[in-house]
């Protein structure tokens, strides 16, 4: 028997008024620890003790995060984790090193997503339409509540700040390494109004039936950012056949969109095997590594190694790169390998009830806009950065020639 769903069931049936449980069901962790299904003869909720939840996601934004989705949505075509209840019990109840936080909400209709892509078009509308409504919001009510904002400058800071730590490990082929940097560098990318983001979007957080998405759990790092952060993550749960359909809808769905965002999106959706090789090296784990190197060396060839043409790794950085900066929780989730007729996961009998899924392994890595091995780059354009300090938030579509303030380059960045 599972003695901490027994255990989390007991804490749940004391956690709300009028709320006297008759049957638990245990239900998929879905990594955020134990979680359990009750009911009673009126309603069924779900109880969640989040032993294995990053602590820096504070349990108590998510309560927050779900009222301002209330207030901010009242319309949306999705719902999202309504907070009835939330309590916090001792270490030593679930063993784990910290005191856990149990929470109680309404059970999301549909089922979570889990490690099958989004072939069919329809449903990969209906993601697009779900940020683009998410990112169509006023951001006013997102930063007064305290949630955190990044600016555009901000944003490239973080991601250039990430390339120099890479390339200080040697490990990163220095064509892959020349081109993240030319292509984060450029003035007009980051020409955006930040805006709410959803934060966490990945294959547990997106549930849906066989025609739409029903739901956006896992809101509690709600913030005001790049939209790009959500496009790059979402890339990752749909086949790349139907990824078109999802870009070309969400540019429809949200009119006034920057006009380089799908751009800083897929080059988001690349940078994820980087963020792999920073992962292990901070883990210290020599294997994982060499996994992370051999796959960055496997990108390069893709990209841009001609027949014959070996991909070397990059030179350790420079005495003017700076040292490693702390990581950044963008969501970019791994991307995921065609799907040939996949299928949406089927209806539960009771629509409000979560259906349970099966963990799986993570599945390969998609590379937007790669090009076969053996075949030539691009001509390779000028870095159109600009030194300076601060960073227009304005959308623009016109020329960055001539720009006075633009983003961070590598040669203002200290």
């Amino acid at each position: 028997m599972d003695t901490k769903a027994l255990k989390l069931a007991a804490i749940a049936s004391t956690m709300l008024d009028g709320f006297a449980p008759t049957k638990w069901t245990p239900l998929p962790p879905l990594d955020a620890g134990v979680r359990v299904l009750l009911g009673d003869d009126r309603q069924e909720l779900v109880a969640t003790a989040q032993t294995q939840l990053d602590r820096t996601a504070d349990i108590g934004s998510a309560a927050e995060a779900g009222r301002i989705y209330d207030s901010m949505y009242p319309h949306a075509g999705f719902t999202w984790p309504h907070l009835r209840a939330i309590t916090e019990v001792e270490a030593e109840y679930f063993e784990t090193s910290t005191p856990t936080t149990v929470t109680l909400v309404d059970p999301l209709p549909g089922a979570p997503l889990g490690d099958v892509p989004i072939a069919d078009t329809a449903r990969a509308s209906s993601l697009a339409q779900a940020l683009a409504t998410v990112h169509s919001a006023a951001p006013e009510p997102v930063s007064e509540a305290g949630f955190p904002v990044e600016d555009p400058s901000r944003s490239q800071f973080l991601i250039l700040e990430r390339l120099d730590q890479a390339a200080s490990t040697g490990r990163v082929p220095a064509a892959l390494l020349q081109h993240w940097e030319e292509e984060f560098e450029k003035v007009a990318l980051w020409h955006f109004l930040a805006t709410p983001i959803h934060g966490s979007i990945d294959e547990s957080s997106v549930y849906t039936d066989q025609e739409r998405v029903l739901a956006l759990s896992e809101i509690g790092r709600l913030r005001v950012a790049d939209p790009a952060i959500d496009l790059a993550a979402a890339s990752a749960l749909i086949d790349p056949a139907a990824l078109p359909t999802f870009y070309e809808e969400y540019r429809n769905s949200r009119p006034r969109a920057d006009d380089h965002v799908i751009a800083r999106a897929e080059l988001l959706a690349e940078f994820a095997v980087l963020d792999w090789l920073l992962e292990a090296v901070d883990s210290g784990d020599e294997a994982a590594i060499q996994d992370a190197a051999d796959l960055l060396t496997s990108f390069n060839e893709v990209l841009f190694a001609g027949p014959g043409e070996p991909a070397g790794p990059a030179e350790s950085a420079d005495s003017g790169r700076t040292g490693a900066s702390a990581a950044t929780d963008e969501g970019v989730a791994d991307d995921t390998a065609p799907a040939a007729g996949s299928e949406a996961a089927e209806n539960a009998d009771e629509p409000n009830v979560e259906a349970a899924i099966t963990e799986h392994e993570p599945a390969a890595v998609f590379i937007p806009h790669a090009r076969p091995t053996g075949s030539t780059p691009d001509d390779a354009t000028d870095s159109d950065s600009i030194p300076g300090s601060g960073v227009s938030t304005e959308p623009t579509s016109g020329s960055d020639d001539g720009d006075e303030t633009g983003p961070i380059s590598r040669s203002n960045r200290s």
